[in-house]
């Protein structure tokens, strides 16, 4: 084979300028059709010749010699297909085009095994599907039409029975092409039980391509983020596999896109919460030591991946208690902290699993006070450089303050960590993650401290208020309108006595109160729309400062939503507010 494609390679565009492809063609229509495609199959394997063919029009009777009932011509002509859309959005256009989709569809559940195949039945089946997977590369109309042909479940049948590794290779690589369709082809897939099927393969071939196509398809997103998927792959035994086939990998023996599609697999289908406690509840299963030893060892990608899987398990406070009560698993978090990494890539990508299994496990009361101990390090990254680190440690941080009044107010006192918490959202101002996170964390230490004079001037002075006032105004969210709003109510309550020090903060130092005071953040949460908790509180800050009101603009304003809610029967608590505002304003 080797040196008929040398020599074709070489005679190629001779043959072509002496008018020999002509004669070719024609003989695709006679006996000799075997010979003719076989000639022509070589020759595709030419980048230059594929253009000519393909302008030449040499698919459309390709396309016909499908239907041969002759196996060697039906090999020889899927070979010269395949060829020709090599690479080629021309040759696959002109196949859909010459309706070549159906025709071959049509063979491929003709010949379809029954049981096991033999050598022959493997070769034309390893053409067949060869073919198909090069034609429906990258060409999403050929991908409909397959699907529309029944494709997917005559494919399963040939995963089924077939015995040739490269069948099997390219019918699961044409499975997990036709999964990037969406809903339609996974929902099919997972009536016709792939996941049993695949991992059936995945247990009994050694061949590394084809555990590779196997992953491919269980781990393609459009199918493996479906939880129905997550259990069947639970239920099927491919989770303990998945570990399998990543220790394997520890002997540097297995491929590395065996190894990291494994990963991905098992860190997805652990995030489905009820997975995760059958896991977390198996003792036959002992997936936290897994994680723990990839979270020990060298093998960067694995610490991330061990971080991840023990972030994934600590989302419920049962797990959390549990992890947090093995101190070598919260030292391994940490140490992975401290590591260097070999590129900036992989530091964030490992740092960032780490810090969110950490904010996973402080969510749960009772698994902070270990954690606690480790605050100097997280703070560390707090004031790092690092967006995604920061992020996280901040999430951490707050998570750690809750329900602690010491922390809270050890924390509050460090003026410069405060002063750099209120700076972050202007400095990250596309990260969404920080521009959430930052104000949260003010609030919690404002809310959970003891405040004093002193403190409560110190905070203000460091920028707080506006910070906090614009997480006031993310109305799809009321839980955190509230969480700033109670905030403020406690920073005004501790300032009684001078509340235009929070005033003034608010408008950014202006004389006059403008479109980003307090009283015009309070404003937009009158509305009809506003969660009745968020409006209570609005309301009630106004009256806390209502004496302080200077601008006629902001009275009027005030005015006319106050005159609304007096009037409302429906909203008693409002309706109360609003006159006790409107009588201390005379």
């Amino acid at each position: 084979s080797s040196g008929i494609n040398a020599e074709y390679g070489q005679a190629g565009n001779e043959l072509i300028e002496d008018g020999i492809l002509s004669q070719l063609v024609e003989l695709l229509a006679t006996d000799r059709a075997e010979k003719a495609a076989e000639i022509i199959a070589e020759m595709a394997k030419s980048e230059d010749n594929r253009i000519t063919f393909i302008q030449q029009e040499v698919i459309p009777p390709l396309v016909e010699l499908v239907q041969s009932s002759e196996a060697h011509v039906l090999r020889q002509a899927c070979r010269a297909l395949g060829n020709m859309c090599f690479e080629s959005q021309t040759g696959r256009q002109i196949v859909l085009t010459e309706r070549g989709i159906p025709a071959l569809a049509s063979r491929l559940k003709e010949l379809q095994p029954r049981c096991e195949t033999s050598k022959g039945e493997n070769e034309i089946h390893y053409m067949l599907c060869g073919c198909l997977h090069t034609i429906c590369m990258d060409h999403d109309e050929v991908q409909k039409e397959a699907v529309s042909h029944g494709m997917v479940p005559q494919l399963m049948e040939y995963l089924k029975y077939s015995t040739d590794p490269n069948v099997l290779r390219f019918s699961l690589n044409i499975i997990a092409t036709l999964f990037d369709l969406g809903d339609e082809v996974t929902d099919m897939a997972t009536e016709l039980n792939t996941v049993t099927i695949v991992s059936k393969i995945l247990k009994t071939f050694d061949d590394e391509t084809v555990r590779e196509a196997a992953l491919d398809v269980l781990g393609n997103y459009n199918f493996v983020s479906k939880p129905l998927t997550q259990m069947q792959l639970y239920q099927a035994g491919v989770l303990a596999l998945l570990v399998d086939i990543i220790n394997t990998s520890l002997d540097e023996t297995a491929s590395d896109a065996l190894d990291r599609t494994a990963c991905e697999i098992l860190v997805i289908v652990i995030s489905h919460d009820g997975i995760a406690q059958l896991v977390f509840e198996d003792n036959s299963f002992d997936l936290v030591g897994e994680a723990l030893n990839w979270l020990n060892g060298y093998q960067e990608h694995l610490k991330g991946t061990g971080a991840i899987v023990i972030g994934n398990l600590a989302t419920s406070d049962l797990r959390s208690a549990a992890l947090v009560s093995n101190t070598k698993l919260v030292e391994s978090l940490f140490a992975a902290l401290d590591c260097d990494y070999s590129s900036d890539e992989m530091m964030v990508k490992v740092k960032h699993a780490s810090l969110s299994a950490l904010r996973n496990i402080a969510i749960c009361e009772a698994a902070r006070e270990p954690l606690r101990a480790y605050l100097p390090a997280l703070l560390s990254y707090v004031r790092s450089d690092m967006p995604m680190l920061i992020f996280k440690a901040v999430a951490c941080v707050r998570t750690l303050v809750r329900g602690s009044k010491s922390t809270a107010n050890d924390l509050i006192s460090d003026t410069d960590l405060v002063k750099v918490i209120a700076e972050l959202p202007g400095q990250f101002k596309y990260h969404n993650g920080i521009q959430g996170e930052a104000p949260r964390f003010l609030c919690t230490l404002i809310v959970e401290g003891d405040l004093t004079k002193e403190s409560a001037t110190h905070v203000v002075s460091a920028g707080v208020v506006p910070v906090i006032i614009g997480m006031t105004k993310t109305k799809e969210y009321p839980k955190i309108q509230v969480e700033g709003w109670i905030a403020i109510q406690k920073l005004l309550h501790t300032l009684r006595d001078d509340p235009e020090l929070v005033l003034l903060s608010a408008r950014g130092g202006a004389e006059e109160e403008g479109e980003n005071g307090l009283f015009a953040a309070c404003q937009e949460c009158l509305t009809e729309e506003t969660n009745p908790n968020v409006r209570i509180l609005a309301l009630n800050i106004i009256r806390m400062v209502s004496g302080s009101v200077r601008s006629k603009q902001v009275m009027e304003s005030l005015s006319d939503h106050l005159s609304r809610l007096s009037a409302n029967d429906s909203d008693v608590p409002a309706q109360q507010l609003a006159r006790e505002i409107q009588e201390s304003l005379g």
